[in-house]
């Protein structure tokens, strides 16, 4: 990252030419909805933050790169305002521009700076502008005022990410890497809930428009249950045939996600191996800072924060009369409880770290996950019923981000696999869409006073955060933080009669496959075990860099000097990394690939212990096609009669251990006597 930041700095015209580009072609005619200006424009304030640009000069260039845009969509559509509507790039897009047009005669001018806000017209309003020969002088005027309020509404965020990565690096680079974690996680959530709704309901309407076509073409016997079941639930006469059919679909995914979990849990399929691997990763990033930071959010999925909100809700309810909202409102949220307990209680899964006692000891499905889901979900559903779409939009993407975040944060903790979070938020998901999906068929008509509603949501959660962060976080913290690595000491008599068995036998990746097997163990300290490698002939891997990268782009580097592409067992990466190159064949090398164990074995002659560590051998062969850049293919050792050679130059013959089927063998290496035993 550093000499990525390195390169730009000395090179930052190319990055400004691209902001340039970016703002200008966002505000073309029709294809700037394509065009995602707002990640390109956040990632420069994200450099400015970082020290790499220049503020001042990056806020004037992407304003001018607006102004253009918008001004040359202006001018085609006044001097081709008689033609353009007959060209077939935009007839093809007519539902675009009748939706631009509409929006221009809503506002007027004041169209121009809403347009740069407003994604579904930002692309057509300001040649709809010029089509209507609104005048320059007011549209100019207008434009450039809008995109000096554009520039740094995009760009100053980006600033003060950039910034507080820069400081987060600086104390730690796990925690430079949890923000940016939770930067995507934020980015990805809100981009989705408004692609969803923006994308999805369009398609989700077409879908209804051709069932309902199929079914008024079937003959009057044929089908008549289904035509009834589909006339039923789809017909567009009833204002909330939309909201059912987007439920129903939610209900059924859902429930098929929240299933095929369970199976997976349950016959401990990859995803459970996956669980393991992110685990142990996100484990290896932790930090002081960042567990507070996600203690507080989490305690947002607790049960002292939930139920100050849900009461709150009651309440208002009961005092407004609206009885049966009330009842499903009680229905909703309760009974999620009861089936988070039954399924715990029923599959009986540990979690991660041993945090609770009882029943909530167990980890599936994720308690905070569901719980979280279902009441902010469900508040959410009563607060943007007969809502505008953009009201809907934003209450629905601030709800995701929060649910997600509070499932990261118990991801983060410990507390859960992530299997349990994604059936939390599963289960969750179908409950509510249930029990919505009956709240609309009953055509509950109550008068919530939904902006009353979500102030005292609002309210509640904070005076429960409040509550909850004085009297409950200190212990929180205290009983999240994570312990000690047990690592246990072994004789080798011990390790010798089994206990070797206890390492991994092979390399799960993060996504929970198992890969090759790890025939290599060595007990030695990391000084004295990189002495004996290099004594025989292995250096360090080189360190990844940019420039280091780059070596691979370069046909006449030497093999040794060319970076090994990281491995990860379990989320844990190769703590050392050796590579040796034959000089009869430099297009070929030898990578020795290390994991630390949570295992000493005891070594007197030492006068203490040593470590053991385990991993494989691989040989990679390079190749150049054409001259230009340098590829490599890796296959491992699985004859471990060859290790001892290729890392020592000791000879041993292995006597081989058969297990299912499959030749097993294991060499264990010992401390500085130059001893080799094999299992």
């Amino acid at each position: 990252m550093h000499a990525l930041l390195n390169d730009i700095a000395v090179h930052p015209h190319w990055i400004l030419l691209v902001i340039f580009l970016v703002a200008f072609a966002e505000s073309l005619v029709l294809i700037g909805t394509l065009v995602p200006a707002g990640i390109v424009m956040f990632t420069a304030g994200a450099l400015i933050g970082a020290g790499v640009l220049n503020v001042w000069l990056t806020l004037s260039i992407a304003a001018f790169g607006a102004v253009a845009g918008d001004g040359l969509s202006y001018e085609v559509g006044r001097a081709y305002y008689e033609r353009f509507r007959t060209w077939q790039f935009v007839q093809r897009r007519s539902a675009m521009l009748n939706r631009g047009e509409q929006f221009v005669q809503r506002h007027g001018g004041k169209s121009i700076l809403f347009a740069r806000f407003f994604a579904p017209v930002r692309a057509v309003v300001p040649v709809i502008a010029g089509i209507t020969h609104m005048p320059r002088t007011r549209f100019y005027a207008v434009n450039v005022g809008s995109a000096l309020a554009w520039s740094p509404a995009h760009i100053l965020p980006g600033v003060i990410f950039g910034a507080s990565i820069q400081l987060a690096e600086a104390v730690s680079g796990r925690l430079a890497v949890i923000l940016i974690m939770m930067a995507g996680l934020v980015w990805f959530a809100s981009w989705v809930t408004r692609a969803g709704i923006r994308t999805g309901l369009p398609v989700v309407e077409s879908g209804r428009d051709r069932l309902l076509q199929w079914s008024s073409r079937q003959p009057a016997g044929r089908f008549a249950r289904v035509k009834g079941w589909v006339f039923f639930f789809l017909d567009p006469r009833r204002p909330e045939s939309q909201i059912l059919l987007v439920l129903t679909l939610l209900l059924v995914g859902s429930s098929w996600l929240f299933l095929g979990v369970m199976e997976d849990v349950i016959t401990s399929d990859p995803l459970v191996g996956a669980d393991a691997a992110i685990f142990h990763w996100l484990q290896g990033l932790r930090t002081s800072p960042v567990d507070k930071l996600m203690v507080g959010i989490t305690e947002l999925g607790g049960a002292g924060v939930l139920w100050v909100v849900a009461l709150t809700i009651l309440g208002w309810l009961l005092v407004r009369r609206c009885w049966r909202t009330a009842g499903y409102w009680v229905v909703t949220t309760a009974f999620a409880q009861v089936l988070v307990k039954l399924f715990k209680w029923t599959i009986g899964r540990p979690r991660p770290l041993n945090l609770y006692s009882g029943v909530e000891q167990y980890a599936f499905p994720s308690g905070h996950a569901t719980s979280s889901m279902v009441i902010y979900g469900f508040l959410a559903f009563l607060i943007t019923s007969r809502q505008p779409p953009l009201i809907r939009m934003l209450i629905a993407a601030i709800t995701v981000v929060g649910i997600v975040l509070i499932g990261f944060s118990r991801l983060y903790l410990g507390a859960h696999w992530l299997s349990d979070v994604l059936a939390g938020w599963s289960l969750g998901l179908a409950w509510i869409a249930l029990m919505a999906i009956i709240y609309t068929r009953q055509q509950v008509k109550e008068e919530l006073h939904p902006r009353i509603l979500g102030a005292l949501a609002a309210v509640a959660l904070l005076v429960g955060a409040i509550w909850t962060m004085h009297n409950q976080f200190s212990a929180d913290l205290t009983s999240y933080t994570p312990a000690a690595a047990l690592v246990k000491t072994v004789t080798l008599d011990q390790w010798n009669h089994g206990d070797w068995r206890q390492l991994p036998q092979q390399r799960t990746e993060i996504s929970g496959d198992n890969e090759e097997f790890f025939p290599l163990q060595w007990a030695d300290s990391t000084a004295t075990l990189q002495r004996r490698l290099t004594f025989a002939g292995w250096q360090p891997a080189a360190a990844w860099s940019i420039p280091a990268a780059l070596l691979w782009l370069t046909p006449n580097t030497e093999a040794k000097n060319l970076p090994v592409l990281p491995k990860y067992d379990q989320g844990k990466s190769s703590e050392l990394a050796f590579v040796a190159v034959d000089p009869a064949r430099p297009m070929t090398r030898m990578i020795l690939r290390l994991w630390r164990s949570d295992y000493l074995l005891e070594a007197p002659e030492h006068k203490g212990s040593a470590p053991i560590w385990y991993g494989a051998l691989y040989q990679e062969e390079l190749q150049r096609p054409w001259h230009l850049f340098t590829l490599g293919s890796t296959i491992n050792f699985l004859d471990a009669s060859v290790i001892p050679r290729l890392l020592l130059g000791m000879q041993t013959v292995p006597p081989p251990i058969t297990q299912n089927g499959l030749l097993r063998q294991v060499v264990l290496v010992l401390p500085e006597d130059q001893k080799v035993l094999t299992q």
